[in-house]
């Protein structure tokens, strides 16, 4: 321990004499291993840290699919949930539930929570119990005595200051009175940003057999001991099968599966691709930052070697001075990692708030235990990775040969051709995440310029969801939509407003359909379309092209023949030859009728601007009234945020008891809607820039270096007759044969490892040929400029006092 200490004091001195070494070296280490915990602290909140149920592994995520209509991923009736609780037999339990916005009111303001309404089973299947109070029972999953809740930890401690007496107290949502019965444990919030739970209790028409294609239920279930994903997933064919059987009507002409996926991929499995890429391109920086630390300690290594050959001469065995050499590289890599750790508790900050709502768990991340361990063991890992070899090199000292060379440094072949090699691995490294940060920042172009349809500048949007109680006939729901609009429509300032179920780019409404004249073939079924009910005015609020016909109208009221506008990829699909004004569909819905064609509108991109076009059909929101609205007003204009308040007071205006809530631009949306695009070619590019100047510094470094080794040669060169552009050409030529090695080895590099990006890309192929040479061209340039400065200094040099220094 003594000689430890001692080592460590050496190391602090000799640091504290090279201020611009030890400055240079401790911000490239706090740079990568800052960018390391930052975005393994990520991945470990999400992708690693095991959700907070029992066994997580063996949950299991249900969906229904007609396979025919091309319908997939979708959620499930209460008589199909019925046949999941008899006729599998890879489940130990299963539970149901649907998520939905209830308003809670009694306060100073009401406010939207969202409310799962779940099976009993639910809690025991997912491995949890409340840490307060109870969960509700079988019994209470009828009418009438369902009005019980369970709060997430997250709302009981931010709705009621975790005051352990909430037990029994009241709350009204939507008019109704609950009770709070218990309390969850921290994180245990499934589906995502629910904020209570309360008995799912099914009315006697969602219980019906003729409902069996009324789906609204999601369905989670626990494997049974021993049963693998995949006899789980055989299982479930076999019963979709069954069901296609016993109930023929409902699902022949649709061809009904059954898909199995793991809770883990369900929550998490869009981001994971990501999050892995993020986390291996900054290991690629970690190395780079460690590839120039491990140059600089071989430059000074060099440049000590009198002082190691003095030390051996006095009886330094060869272990002792390995020992110094590894503990200073201890000492860099501790502070440069406590200034990463500061580092990253920022970044991952920064990182959960630019990701927004579209990173799952965003709650659990954090620099926890496990972030601070992490950064721990890099710090140490990267000490003795970047310290090792210049400690062996260094310590391997010839002491007869340093010392005839005086206080002079030498660089011996073995040293200089390491050094040039961590160059090369350097140039290397760095093409590699240009490559990534070229090809993300080609597709994020490519996602901007995609034409979603509509245009978003002066729209501001918010959502409204009218409760069952004081809006349970349609004429209720009809009437507070179209005073909404008159008052919203009256405010200064507004050009139009309108209400939809739902806004482009939000999701999927798949709805299969029949076309009026036009028979399918035997167990033939055309895929389906995606259904909107709008308000008279919703496409020209977005300022939707007009490509045929007219829009929707205030005359297509609840009494008026059926309307529909299709947009043109629906038009094109089942009526190429331009005839679909005119014609009749019918949904396949319990309340649908038949509508005819008025008009045809341009694409509008409503599952996301990554994702095609979709056939699209609009129906009046005043025939199909609406409990759940998203509002829609243009400004003439301005800045649309300048309706936020008055948007809100009409809303309160018109019932006080309805929070108007997630009142945002449309532009913000589209922009949300592409936030991981952006995030990543952001950080790639981040990741990348920093390479690239570690690898031109490492260059620069290298060849200065070299420079000022070879001042005699330099001059005897020049003494016998070089001109100084032989000089700067021979300088050049070294830097750029490094670069050149390092480009080539880095182009293999990213040929190997891009077709790992290709999912992940948008609208450009993984090996897109202009973006390889472009990285190509633009690092040999950075390369050529970094090695200029030092080939110029080398023309600089006088003969005659090169000569006399010798």
């Amino acid at each position: 321990m003594e000689t430890f200490l001692q080592n460590v004091r050496y190391a602090v001195r000799s640091l504290r004499k090279s201020p611009g070494f030890t400055l240079i070296a401790v911000l490239a280490l706090a740079l990568g291993i800052g960018a390391n915990s930052a975005v393994f602290s990520v991945v470990n909140g999400v992708l690693l840290n095991p959700p907070p149920f029992t066994q997580p592994e063996r949950l299991v995520h249900i969906w229904g699919n007609y396979a025919k209509a091309n319908i997939k991923d979708i959620v499930v009736s209460v008589p199909e949930y019925r046949d999941y609780l008899t006729m599998p037999k890879a489940f130990g339990s299963l539970a149901a539930f649907d998520a939905n916005n209830v308003t809670l009111t009694g306060g100073d303001a009401p406010e939207r929570l969202q409310l799962t309404r779940s099976t009993a089973s639910l809690f025991p299947t997912l491995g949890v119990s409340p840490v307060l109070g109870r969960a509700f029972s079988e019994e209470e999953e009828a009418l009438g005595r369902d009005k019980v809740v369970v709060l997430t930890h997250k709302t009981w401690r931010t709705r009621f200051a975790a005051d352990s007496s909430v037990l029994g107290r009241e709350l009204r949502l939507d008019g109704d009175t609950y009770t709070v019965v218990g309390v969850l444990p921290p994180g245990v919030e499934y589906p995502a940003d629910t904020d209570l739970y309360a008995p799912l209790a099914p009315t006697q028409e969602q219980a019906a057999e003729v409902s069996r294609g009324y789906h609204f239920l999601s369905v989670v279930g626990r494997l049974k001991p021993g049963m693998t994903l995949e006899a789980a997933k055989a299982d479930m064919d076999r019963v979709g099968r069954e069901m296609e059987t016993l109930y023929e009507q409902s699902y022949k002409d649709y061809g009904w599966t059954i898909t199995v996926k793991s809770l883990e991929d369900e929550v998490v499995g869009q981001v994971r691709g990501t999050l892995w890429l993020l986390l291996g391109a900054v290991g690629f920086v970690l190395l780079v930052a460690c590839s120039s630390v491990a140059n600089l300690l071989l430059a000074r290594a060099t440049a000590r070697a009198r002082e190691v050959s003095i030390r051996a001469a006095l009886g330094a065995s060869r272990g002792r001075l390995v020992a110094q050499f590894l503990t200073e590289s201890l000492v860099l890599s501790a502070v440069g990692g406590g200034l990463g750790l500061l580092l990253a508790v920022w970044g991952t900050d920064a990182l959960v708030a630019m990701v927004g709502d579209g990173l799952p768990r965003a709650a659990e991340v954090g620099l926890d235990v496990s972030s601070v361990l992490f950064t721990v063991g890099i710090s140490v890992l990267t000490g003795v990775g970047f310290g090792l070899v210049p400690a062996l090199q260094a310590s391997r000292v010839d002491l007869s040969a340093t010392m005839r060379e005086g206080s002079r440094g030498t660089e011996g072949g073995k040293a200089g051709r390491l050094r040039a090699g961590l160059v090369v691995g350097q140039v290397a490294f760095a093409l590699v995440l240009l490559v990534g940060a070229g090809l993300f920042l080609r597709s994020f172009q490519a996602l901007t310029q995609v034409e979603a349809g509509f245009t978003p500048e002066g729209v501001l949007t918010g959502q409204l969801v009218l409760p069952a109680t004081s809006y349970a006939k349609p004429e209720d729901q009809r009437a507070f939509q179209q005073e909404l609009l008159r008052r919203v429509q009256a405010l200064p300032g507004v050009e139009s407003a309108a209400v939809a179920n739902m806004l482009p780019l939000g999701g999927k409404t798949n709805t299969s359909f029949d076309v009026e004249g036009r028979t399918r073939a035997p167990g033939e079924m055309w895929p389906a379309v995606e259904t909107r009910f709008a308000s008279a005015d919703y496409l020209r609020t977005l300022r939707v092209r007009l490509r045929d016909g007219r829009m929707l109208q205030e005359t297509d009221g609840p009494d008026a023949a059926g309307a529909v506008v299709i947009n043109q990829t629906f038009a094109d699909l089942y009526w190429p030859k331009g005839d679909a004004l005119g014609q009749r569909l019918k949904l396949h819905r319990s309340d649908a009728r038949w509508a005819t064609v008025v008009g045809i509108v341009d694409d509008l991109r409503e599952w996301g601007l990554d994702k095609p076009a979709r056939p699209t059909a609009y129906y009046s929101a005043v025939q199909t009234p609406l409990s759940s609205l998203h509002l829609v007003a243009r400004v003439k204009a301005g800045d649309p945020e300048s309706l936020r308040t008055a948007l809100e007071s009409e809303v309160r205006a018109l019932d006080g008891n309805l929070p108007l809530f997630k009142v945002t631009s449309m532009v913000r949306l589209v922009d949300e809607s592409i936030g991981s695009q952006r995030l990543t070619a952001l950080l790639m590019g981040l990741f990348a820039g920093t390479a690239l100047l570690l690898a031109a510094l490492g260059i620069s470094g290298v060849i200065g270096y070299s420079v000022a080794q070879r001042t005699r040669e330099m001059g005897i060169r020049m003494a016998l007759g070089a001109a100084k552009s032989d000089v700067l050409a021979l300088v050049l030529r070294q830097g750029m044969k490094l670069a050149g090695l390092g480009v080539l080895l880095g182009l293999v590099l990213s040929l190997v490892l891009a077709r790992l990006l290709s999912t992940l890309l948008y609208g450009v192929t993984a090996y897109d040929p202009w973006t390889f040479a472009g990285v190509a061209a633009l690092l040999s340039g950075v390369a050529l400029g970094a090695t200029w400065l030092p080939a110029h200094r080398a023309t600089r040099v006088d003969p005659i006092i090169a000569l006399k220094a010798e």
